[in-house]
């Protein structure tokens, strides 16, 4: 009896992954029609690459942990077909991230799990850790409402709730450019030293800008990494001034390709406004994303 036991308890998590697994991709769902083609397919970091080539390391950087999917089939026209992949990305954030990335201006916005865009020939959402791609490989308006309705079975089927990542309450409402969220890793722009952070775009006084919060692991990273960022600047053949009352060490130079800047450094972040045609216009956006980091205990994000 103790021997089952232990048996049983070792097998638990893998009998409950395979339970989800089938609640996101089962064998019908329940369109007429249209069923599964053979069983499920999963890829890992390691292997993903055979799968999506060159895009691997993309979602790799952003924490990708596996990959669940499937084919879906329409009666004997087996050349109808949907792909449904899955991406298990660790974190809402991650998932954002993905998403974002992959954002497509042109495609409708559509109201599935925390966000959704797509058309005819494809649907991308997320919601919660998990980034969603239904492809139509025949393509045709006939199907987009197989696409739809595959969509919003399997929104339904994962878990979590469909609220954005915690990290965007960052980034002040007012004058935000919606949808230009972005999740960045490899570098705000494209500067090494702010590898990971939330950027946006602003309306300020008709002129377009973008507010940066870079996130470290330590204080003594983010302190660092300001120092680095003047540098920088200042061997680039600007000024850094100082910005007094911004945060901690804050001032305000020129960003080669990206006009006027204001950075300052609050804790375990940088907090940074760039593209200003005028310095003094980006000071009450700063404000604004410093005071809402006041009451932030570390990085969330990490």
């Amino acid at each position: 009896m103790t021997a089952i036991l232990v048996y049983s308890l070792l097998n638990m998590p893998h009998a409950m992954a395979a339970t989800m697994e089938e609640k996101m991709l089962p064998e019908s769902f329940g369109m007429s029609g249209w069923y599964r083609d053979g069983k499920t397919y999963h890829y890992a970091p390691e292997d993903l690459y055979r799968y999506i080539n060159g895009a691997a390391d993309q979602f790799i950087a952003y924490s990708f942990a596996k990959l669940i999917g499937a084919v879906y089939v329409s009666g004997s026209a087996t050349q109808k077909s949907f792909t449904i992949d899955i991406y298990d990305m660790q974190s809402t954030l991650n998932a954002f991230g993905i998403f974002q990335s992959k954002r497509d201006p042109d495609a409708a916005v559509l109201q599935i799990g925390s966000e959704a865009f797509g058309n005819d020939q494809y649907l991308y959402f997320y919601k919660d850790r998990f980034y969603v791609e239904v492809q139509n490989s025949a393509g045709g308006k006939q199907n987009e409402a197989a696409i739809m309705l595959m969509a919003k079975n399997i929104t339904r089927a994962i878990p979590g709730g469909n609220a954005p990542p915690a990290e965007l309450q960052y980034l002040p409402d007012y004058g935000r450019v919606h949808g230009s969220e972005r999740y960045v890793i490899g570098g705000i722009l494209g500067h090494a030293f702010l590898n990971r952070g939330l950027t946006s775009n602003y309306n300020l006084d008709g002129e377009t800008v973008k507010a940066f919060v870079a996130f470290f692991p330590a204080r003594e990273e983010a302190v660092r990494s300001l120092k680095k960022y003047k540098i920088f600047l200042i061997e680039a053949g600007n000024k850094a001034l100082p910005l007094n009352g911004f945060g901690e060490s804050g001032f305000v130079a020129q960003e080669p390709f990206h006009k006027n800047v204001l950075a300052a450094q609050q804790g375990h972040f940088i907090v940074g406004v760039s593209d200003l045609s005028r310095a003094p216009a980006g000071e009450a956006l700063l404000h604004s994303i410093l005071q809402k980091l006041k009451g932030v205990k570390g990085d969330s994000a990490l």
